[in-house]
């Protein structure tokens, strides 16, 4: 057995947030989505940002899915993000992070799945986006920031 077939949820830190450009791309209605935030480093690539493994907390959403979900869940979103198992040439890579979200009953952490930058040449022209607000207790890097250039439209990304 795969040690990730347990993993039932998405942590994500762009475009893929509720509101965002493809907040609507979704393949399945997730059980939950919580405010949460993983360790990694943060960066802005213009119209969309992407992260490394950092020391940085990252805010994002945690989206929870049933398992008969994932299979559906997972291939959309790595169409999404120009991800293929095994792939040369990948935007993004999909890894496994501890997202760590609140509810009424306290502090949780949850393995889930994010996409990190694939290719370290990108971030060189990248601008980082280092912890300016607080959440969870933590300060947190977020995107957008002031700085950012949020797409309206797929046509702005390129």
């Amino acid at each position: 057995m795969n040690s990730h077939e347990h993993i039932n949820a998405f942590f994500v830190y762009g475009t893929l947030k509720s509101g965002h450009l493809r907040g609507g791309l979704w393949p399945c209605k997730p059980q939950s989505i919580e405010p949460a935030v993983a360790r990694a480093a943060l960066f802005d690539l213009g119209p969309y940002p992407a992260i490394t493994p950092g020391n940085d907390w990252v805010l994002g959403e945690l989206w929870k899915f049933s398992p008969s979900d994932m299979p559906r869940t997972k291939t959309v979103l790595d169409q999404i993000e120009g991800y293929q198992e095994l792939g040369q040439g990948n935007e993004y890579d999909r890894r496994v992070v501890d997202a760590e979200y609140q509810t009424w009953s306290g502090y949780h952490t949850e393995k889930a799945f994010a996409y990190f930058a694939a290719d370290p040449k990108v971030l060189e022209i990248a601008r980082p986006i280092p912890p300016f607000a607080t959440a969870l207790n933590r300060p947190v890097a977020c995107w957008p920031d002031s700085l950012s250039k949020v797409p309206a439209s797929f046509s702005e990304e390129q």
